[in-house]
C-alpha cells in the first residue's frame, strides 16, 4: 500500500502533467496501432498485385476445333500444381458474343463474314491464378498457341505506390515508438525529482534501494496503462470508422482485413510494457544518485 501511495504521488502534486502525458501516450499508441494495421493489411494486397495474374493464350487460327483439347491438356500440364482459380476456353462463337455485347455493329460485321470469321475472331484460353515468373513464357512456347499476354504488369505503378506506403508506415511505427519511449523516460525522470524528498527520508529510515526506486517504476507503468486504455477506447470508436473509410477507397484496399477485436487489449499491454521499459531506463540513466548520498 505504501508503494502504491508513493507511485501516485506525482498524480497528486502535478495531476495535469500526468493526465496530458497519458493522453499523449494514448494518441501516439493509437497512431502506432493504426499504422501497424495499414502495413500488415497491405500485405495480402501486395501479394495479390505481385503474383496474381490473368494469362490470355490465343490459339492459332490454323488449329482445328477438335485439337483444342490437346492444347488445353498441354497448358494444364504446364501449370502443374500452381494455384489456378479460373481456367476457361473461349471458342469463336463465345468470343463473338462478347464482341457483340460491347460493340454491336462490329459484331454484326464479323457475323457476315461467314466461315471466314474463325480466322478473324480470336479463340483463347483465359487462366487466372498465382503463377511463377516463367509460366507465361512456357505457355507461349506451347504448340498451337499463337501468342499469350499477361496482366502481371498492369498494376505495376500501384504496386510500387503501395510498397512505398507500407515502407513509410513501418518507419512511422518505429519513429512513434521511439518518441513514446523518449517521452515516458523524461516523464519518469521528472517524477523521480518529485520523489526526491521522499526518497531521502526513506533512506534515512534504512529503506533499501529497490524499495525506494520501485514506486518510480509503478508511476511510469500507470501512465502507460492509462494511455493504453485511451488508445483502446479510441481504437474501438475512431479507429474502426477510419479503417472503414480507407477500405472503401478502392476495391484493392477493400481486401484489407478488418480491425481485430483483441487489438485494444494489445494496445493496453503495449502501453504498460512501454511504461515499464521507460521506467527501467529512467532508473538506469535517470537523475544522479544524489539522493542516495544524502545523509
Amino acid at each position: 500500500m505504501l508503494l502504491l501511495k508513493l507511485a501516485i504521488r506525482p498524480w497528486k502534486l502535478s495531476p495535469w502533467s500526468q493526465i496530458f502525458s497519458a493522453l499523449a501516450v494514448g494518441i501516439l499508441l493509437l497512431l502506432v496501432g493504426f499504422l501497424f494495421w495499414v502495413q500488415e493489411g497491405l500485405r495480402p494486397v501486395l501479394m495479390r498485385l505481385r503474383y496474381e495474374q490473368v494469362i490470355t493464350a490465343f490459339i492459332d487460327p490454323s488449329v482445328e476445333a477438335q485439337d483444342e483439347s490437346q492444347i488445353i491438356d498441354s497448358i494444364r500440364t504446364t501449370l502443374g500444381s500452381q494455384a489456378v482459380s479460373e481456367f476457361n476456353l473461349v471458342n469463336t462463337q463465345q468470343s463473338l458474343e462478347k464482341i457483340k455485347s460491347r460493340y454491336p455493329e462490329l459484331g454484326r460485321e464479323l457475323e457476315d463474314l461467314g466461315a471466314e470469321k474463325s480466322q478473324v475472331v480470336p479463340r483463347y484460353v483465359s487462366i487466372s491464378g498465382f503463377f511463377s515468373d516463367t509460366t507465361l513464357d512456357v505457355i507461349r512456347k506451347t504448340q498451337g498457341i499463337e501468342s499469350a499476354d499477361s496482366s502481371k504488369d498492369r498494376f505495376k505503378n500501384i504496386l510500387s505506390a503501395f510498397s512505398a506506403l507500407r515502407f513509410v508506415s513501418r518507419l512511422l511505427v518505429i519513429g512513434l515508438c521511439v518518441a513514446l519511449l523518449t517521452g515516458l523516460i523524461h516523464l519518469s525522470r521528472t517524477n523521480a525529482l518529485v520523489h526526491e524528498d521522499v526518497v531521502s527520508l526513506l533512506r534515512l529510515w534504512g529503506a533499501s534501494d529497490p524499495f525506494v526506486r520501485f514506486p518510480l517504476l509503478i508511476s511510469a507503468v500507470l501512465v502507460g496503462i492509462i494511455g493504453g486504455m485511451v488508445a483502446a477506447i479510441s481504437w474501438s470508436t475512431v479507429g474502426v470508422r477510419l479503417s472503414n473509410h480507407i477500405r472503401v477507397l478502392s476495391p484493392l484496399l477493400n481486401e484489407m482485413p478488418p480491425l481485430s477485436g483483441y487489438f485494444p487489449v494489445v494496445l493496453v499491454w503495449m502501453g504498460a510494457l512501454l511504461g515499464m521499459l521507460a521506467g527501467i531506463l529512467a532508473l538506469i540513466f535517470g537523475p544522479s544518485k544524489a539522493s542516495s548520498r544524502r545523509p
